[in-house]
């Protein structure tokens, strides 16, 4: 099921001043957007559009949670997501190049969609590593099995067994006797 027009405002009826809306991030739009790499989760994203004659100004503030992979043990975990932000809105006639925090519509344009504002911070606010929280002793909340196999491969356990030597290179240390005797 798509998204549709859930999150735009209908913007051409309103009068000058501040305006409040409540939108709400959940499954339906993870799975629209598969390319966030999230499998569930549920954002609360308030907005207040203050309209003026010439341009809108509209501040977010995001709060909730998504469901991320961890890179380490695989398991999923909630990791919170917390966002403030403005959008500028600018109408005219021949749009300019947007930036980041500005958009421009054309003065005939009655709707504002929010859907690729909302995908860009979302995206933006999840981590490039990302790992279960450590809980309040500092230790990881990575499942234990998967972290005891990590950590049996690991290059610092290889180092600390009591035959650190690879037995490969062993003869080549014989090598290097036979030469100082010459």
């Amino acid at each position: 099921m798509k998204v549709g027009n859930q999150y735009i405002i209908p913007f051409k009826g309103l009068t000058a001043g501040e305006h409040i809306f409540d939108f709400e991030v959940d499954k339906k739009f993870f799975e629209e957007y598969s390319e966030l790499e999230i499998s569930n989760g549920l954002i609360n994203i308030g907005v207040i559009l203050n309209r003026k004659s010439s341009f809108m100004t509209l501040d977010f503030v995001f709060n909730g949670w998504v469901e991320l992979k961890c890179d380490k043990c695989l398991e999923l975990f909630k990791y919170s997501l917390k966002f403030k932000g403005q959008l500028i809105v600018k109408f005219k006639e021949i749009p300019e190049e947007p930036d980041e925090d500005v958009i421009y519509l054309h003065p005939n344009e009655d709707l504002l969609d929010l859907n690729q504002y909302m995908f860009d911070n979302i995206a933006l606010n999840i981590p490039i590593q990302k790992y279960h929280p450590v809980d309040n002793d500092g230790k990881s909340q990575c499942e234990s099995g998967m972290l005891k196999i990590i950590n049996a491969h690991s290059y610092k356990e290889s180092l600390n067994k009591k035959n650190s030597i690879d037995p490969r290179w062993s003869k080549l240390k014989d090598l290097l006797k036979d030469g100082n005797k010459n």
